[in-house]
């Protein structure tokens, strides 16, 4: 029997109500959690909380519902959400020391939908290191050592691919598999071994390459939306209010006769009225890097001068919140082949493959399917005791088949041709997040301060010297694999362009 994944797709969504079952608009004036957000943390937290027993929980997401948006499942759809209001598409601050050519333009991704940026994102599932985990309990952060969180892990998992590691949990809600494999992901690994780099699965051993493992069940994306809220939701309706296109505006405090502050509800707006909800126990802030810090400062929560600064009632003084914003900023490299099997973009085939199962080069995002991590000398952030029992790998390069539109103009045109993002995992710049108003609407400051330590810039060059190894290897020469340079600085090799304080970064 024929699979047909655009076809079952569309029969869905046909065949679905005109409106989302799972929203309410009738919210009761008291719950015993709030969470706010519904993203990729948000949608877990609200799922657990409701499958306490007598436990009520009310879920505020600002932006739209999941439900019925023919552009949220399929990974071809990529680009088109990225511009799409159910992106944040938030404004970042012009940067002093990177995206000089972009100038005030830069733009920074979110999602605003059911799901989070789980529902727009490309898909890609990767725990993170174990170190990390590990180096967090280093610093006093009792019971988040990899131990700890591992099982938890394992409980939300469900790995669909008989290829991923045993240590990935089996019956969970969250289904993923191993990405499409293409030829470019066979050639890849074959030049990895040429140079040293030896094959692993992430999961067991973070430092080498490995095929990626994807939030896709069936050729279809699957967000925190469908795992966690969807599955089994009319068995906790009572339980479980869903509110979208709600906007919180502040948290509510009431201090106690200890003197000490208790959340005690929230505000938030949904069709211009401003409504106001309790909450019984607790209060979860799951909105994200950037909305999370906005909300605490709008409730006055944050740095006391700052807030002063805005007029904002403080109600506790917290430097904090919005400072030590750390960002893996990436850079994009483009590559010129000359195997047309190599640079593949959607084809007949690849649209016949995809529809009749889900599988082939269009069920991955642009066509990504395999990832690097490489250990520099430079630790990136300071980790101290960490960073010497257990160094981390500071460059992660995204390796992908597909044709993404050239930002740049380039010293040739080719026909066919890859790209990779080079990104620095534990940077040592800086950012933070201000209040630009004290209107919820408007969008916070934000400032990644990309670039600002010298580190990050030399990892990002050993991001580069170690693509010109996998260049120089017999494997990828056969296929003309071959750093396509920027029009502008496309002088020699001995220099590399990076965005940054200078127009060139000298790496010899």
């Amino acid at each position: 029997m024929i699979k047909s994944t655009l076809v079952a797709l569309l029969l869905t969504l046909l065949a679905r109500k005109s409106y989302d079952p799972m929203i309410t608009n009738d919210v009761s004036e008291e719950y015993d959690f709030i969470v706010v957000g519904a993203g990729a943390s948000g949608a877990v937290v609200a799922r657990g909380l409701s499958d306490k027993t007598g436990m009520t929980v009310l879920l505020l997401e600002a932006g739209d519902s999941d439900y019925n948006n023919p552009l949220v499942p399929s990974a071809m759809t990529y680009g088109m959400l990225q511009q799409s209001p159910y992106n944040w598409n938030y404004d970042m601050a012009k940067q002093k020391y990177s995206l000089l050519e972009i100038g005030k333009n830069s733009k920074y991704c979110g999602g605003k939908i059911l799901g989070g940026s789980t529902s727009i994102n490309a898909m890609c599932y990767l725990r993170g290191s174990s170190h990390d985990y590990d180096s967090w309990e280093d610093h006093g952060a009792k019971g988040w050592s990899w131990k700890d969180v591992e099982p938890f892990f394992r409980k939300n998992e469900n790995a669909v691919d008989d290829k991923i590691s045993e240590k990935v949990g089996r019956g969970g809600l969250l289904n993923i598999r191993i990405s499409y494999e293409s030829l470019f992901t066979a050639k890849l690994k074959t030049a990895a071994k040429e140079i040293g780099i030896k094959e692993v699965d992430y999961v067991d051993e973070i430092d080498g390459i490995s095929s990626l493992i994807c939030t896709r069940y069936k050729g279809l994306r699957q967000s925190s939306s469908d795992a966690f809220l969807r599955s089994g939701y009319k068995e906790r309706q009572r339980s479980l209010h869903i509110v979208t296109k709600a906007l919180v505006s502040k948290i509510h405090f009431v201090t106690g006769k200890s003197g000490k502050q208790k959340a005690t509800g929230v505000s938030f707006i949904k069709n211009g009225k401003i409504s106001n909800v309790r909450a019984r126990k607790e209060i979860i802030l799951s909105a994200g890097a950037l909305r999370t810090p906005q909300i605490l400062m709008l409730s006055g929560i944050g740095p006391k001068n700052h807030l002063e600064e805005m007029e904002i009632e403080v109600v506790r003084d917290m430097p904090g919140v919005g400072a030590n914003f750390q960002d893996h900023f990436g850079h994009f490299v483009y590559h010129a082949t000359n195997d047309s099997r190599i640079a593949t973009d959607m084809t007949p085939e690849s649209i016949t493959d995809y529809v009749m199962d889900g599988t082939g080069h269009n069920s991955a995002v642009v066509g990504g399917s395999i990832v690097l991590h490489h250990k520099t000398k430079y630790f990136g952030t300071n980790v101290t005791l960490s960073s010497k029992k257990r160094p981390f790998p500071s460059i992660q390069v995204l390796f992908a088949s597909g044709k993404l539109s050239l930002v740049f103009k380039f010293k040739e045109n080719h026909t066919f041709y890859t790209y990779s993002i080079i990104g620095v995992q534990h940077p040592k710049s800086k950012g933070e997040i201000r209040l630009k108003s004290t209107n919820p609407s408007d969008q916070p400051i934000i400032d990644p301060n990309y670039l600002s330590e010298e580190d990050d810039i030399k990892m990002h060059i050993e991001g580069f010297r170690k693509l010109e190894e996998f260049e120089m290897t017999k494997t990828m020469k056969e296929i003309g694999f071959r750093m396509m340079l920027h029009l502008k600085y496309a002088m020699d090799r001995s220099t590399l362009t990076l965005p940054g304080p200078m127009n060139f970064i000298d790496v010899t």
